[in-house]
């Protein structure tokens, strides 16, 4: 089987790690140039939370340009880039392989929801699976990425209805790799159990410069925390969406108990993102529970106010707040 990486952030060097350890070397696209080089001299190295894995540069096939992929189709290609990257991601694809789709079957290991868009009108349903991952990989120097927490099995499926027998072999092996991972029926549910998650923290812990504990601590930043996930459960009901909770109130109550813990000291990669002066992935967050809220007739203030608060914190450019992130 022959698989591609599209992105050499913390997730696409995290996953290829763990696909080397389970004897199946991927082509990784990277095209930051430091990040190439730093693997090329000096291999890539995963820790943390599972077990060590190793791999010599002479054993990593690099690729700088994701073009190069129409040479050689992959049978499976994992598109772990920022969702921002998507349309031009999209257009260099469509362009290499002149508009005629291969087989590969896509899988996008990205935050948000409607990643599959930008690229919707060349490739196939058929072929378009989303991982829905919550695994913490945080990039501790250019070719070394730490696995900081692990909460549940990394999710593989298809909002179109494909079966497990598509993907099956890739969930075995990045659970051979030491990652656990399955198929899922119900991926469209575990993406919205992360939307919930990332909505409420990610865009106020940006703009406040805070870890996500602290959000929790203020009563102000709390209240708002909560209305995003009302505003969602309230979305997902009108649109007949499911989600892992069957309403805000019980979502809250694991939110609390559960998820928020492990990550309290966690600071988001938007923050991240906004002290780098990059774009964030805000519009693939409470962007799209705007849209959709708009589509089912249902208000949602809160996370379009945060949306734009967003847009207007990223036209200000770089931010001192790089020389402040910490590793959770």
């Amino acid at each position: 089987m022959k698989i591609a990486i599209l992105g050499g952030g913390a997730v696409g060097l995290g996953l290829g790690a763990t696909l080397h350890a389970a004897g199946c070397a991927p082509r990784i696209v990277v095209r930051n140039a430091a990040t190439r080089a730093a693997l090329q001299a000096r291999g890539l190295h995963r820790f943390g939370f599972f077990d060590p894995v190793a791999i010599a540069p002479e054993q990593l096939e690099l690729l700088s340009d994701p073009a190069a992929l129409a040479n050689d189709p992959p049978d499976i290609a994992l598109v772990c880039t920022k969702t921002t990257a998507n349309p031009e991601l999209s257009r260099v694809l469509e362009d290499a392989f002149g508009g005629t789709p291969p087989p590969t079957k896509w899988v996008f290991c990205q935050n948000g929801w409607g990643s599959e868009r930008a690229f919707a009108g060349w490739l196939p349903e058929a072929q378009l699976f989303h991982a829905r991952v919550i695994t913490g990989f945080r990039r501790a120097r250019e070719n070394e990425i730490e696995i900081t927490a692990h909460a549940q099995p990394i999710a593989v499926g298809s909002l179109f209805r494909e079966p497990a027998s598509a993907l099956g072999s890739l969930c075995d092996r990045i659970a051979a790799g030491g990652l656990p991972c399955a198929f899922t029926r119900g991926i469209g549910a575990e993406l919205w159990g992360k939307m919930l998650y990332n909505c409420a923290l990610n865009p106020l812990g940006a703009l406040l410069e805070v870890a996500y504990g602290e959000l929790i601590q203020r009563p102000p930043s709390k209240a708002l925390v909560e209305s995003v996930v009302v505003e969602i459960f309230a979305v997902l009901a009108a649109a007949e969406f499911e989600a892992p909770w069957p309403d805000a109130g019980t979502y809250l109550e694991v939110f609390y108990r559960e998820l928020l813990p492990p990550t309290e000291r966690h600071r988001s990669s938007m923050l991240q993102d906004l002290a780098a002066g990059r774009r964030t992935e805000i519009d693939a967050l409470c962007g799209e529970v705007v849209a959709l809220g708009e589509q089912v007739g249902v208000a949602t203030p809160v996370n379009a106010a945060l949306v734009t608060l967003l847009r207007a914190r990223e036209a200000r450019g770089p931010s001192s707040a790089a020389t402040r992130l910490s590793a959770p």
